[in-house]
C-alpha cells in the first residue's frame, strides 16, 4: 500500500478534480499573489502543476515543490517553463517572500505547530487551505467499510474507480483514509487495483487560531468554501492568507 501519489493516484488525480467541477483555487491563489509578482515564491505540494503551471504563465514568479517523483515528471512534462523541485519540503532550505500551501496538503504534515513555526522563518506570507471532514464526522459517509467515491472514463476507453474508507478520531482531529484504485476495461473487467493511504490531521476553529497564535501567524484574510455558497453554509473548506508576527 502506498502513501504517496504515485501510480493511479497520481496518473488519474487531475482526472477526477476535472470530474467533480469544484471550484478552483486558482483566482484565490492568484489574488493572494497580486502584490508579490517579481518576487519569488514557494508552492508547496505543486503535484501535476494543475495550479501552478497556470500561475507561471500569468506571470508570477514561483517555484514548485513536490515530494512525489511521479507528480513531478507529470508536471515538468505539462508545464516545462514552471520549475518543480523534487524535495521534501522538510529538508528545504531558502527564504521567499510568501508560500503557498492549497489543496489541504499541510493536513498531511506532522507536527502541524512545529511546521508552522519552520514556515515563518521562510517567509512572511502564507497561502493555506484547509477542509474539515463535516461528512465523516456526521456519519453521513460510513466509518470503517469501502465506499464508492468517483469514476471517470479514462481517455483510452477504460474505466478508473475510486473508493474510499476511512476511519475517524475527532478528540485528536486525525483522519486516516484509505483510498482503493480500479482500472476496468471497456467491458468492465478488472485490469488492476492499488491500494493508498493517507493520515491527515483537521482542527476545529478555536484549536487552529489557538495553534497559529502559538507558531506565530496571524490571520489577515478568510474565505470559506473557495468563495462559494452563502455565509450560512457550514465551512467545509477554509483559505487562511496569513502574515507572520
Amino acid at each position: 500500500m502506498n502513501s504517496g501519489y504515485e501510480g493511479f493516484e497520481a496518473s488519474w488525480h487531475d482526472l477526477f478534480w476535472e470530474a467533480e467541477e469544484a471550484p478552483s483555487e486558482l483566482p484565490l491563489i492568484e489574488k493572494f499573489l497580486e502584490d508579490r509578482k517579481g518576487r519569488c515564491c514557494l508552492y508547496i505540494g505543486s503535484g501535476s502543476g494543475r495550479l501552478l503551471g497556470p500561475l507561471v504563465t500569468a506571470g508570477h514568479d514561483v517555484l514548485g515543490l513536490e515530494c512525489s517523483s511521479e507528480m513531478a515528471r507529470l508536471s515538468r512534462a505539462r508545464f516545462p517553463d514552471a520549475k518543480v523541485l523534487e524535495e521534501e519540503w522538510q529538508n528545504h532550505e531558502g527564504k521567499y517572500a510568501a508560500i503557498v500551501i492549497p489543496a489541504f496538503t499541510f493536513q498531511l504534515f506532522l507536527d502541524p505547530q512545529k511546521q508552522l513555526a519552520r514556515l515563518s522563518e521562510q517567509a512572511d506570507a502564507l497561502y493555506l487551505t484547509l477542509f474539515f471532514p463535516w461528512a465523516e464526522i456526521s456519519g453521513d459517509l460510513p466509518p470503517n467499510e469501502w465506499y464508492f467515491d468517483r469514476k471517470v472514463v479514462l481517455p483510452t476507453g477504460e474505466t478508473g474507480e475510486l473508493e474510499t474508507q476511512h476511519k475517524i478520531k475527532e478528540q485528536i482531529g486525525s483522519l486516516v483514509r484509505k483510498h482503493r484504485y480500479t482500472l476496468r476495461d471497456a467491458s468492465g473487467n478488472i485490469v488492476k487495483r492499488e491500494e493508498t493511504v493517507q493520515r491527515l490531521r483537521f482542527f476545529t476553529d478555536v484549536a487552529l487560531k489557538n495553534l497559529l497564535k502559538k507558531s506565530g501567524w496571524k490571520i489577515i484574510n478568510e474565505i470559506n468554501n473557495l468563495g462559494e455558497g452563502d455565509d450560512n453554509e457550514l465551512v467545509y473548506v477554509a483559505t487562511l492568507h496569513l502574515i507572520a508576527v
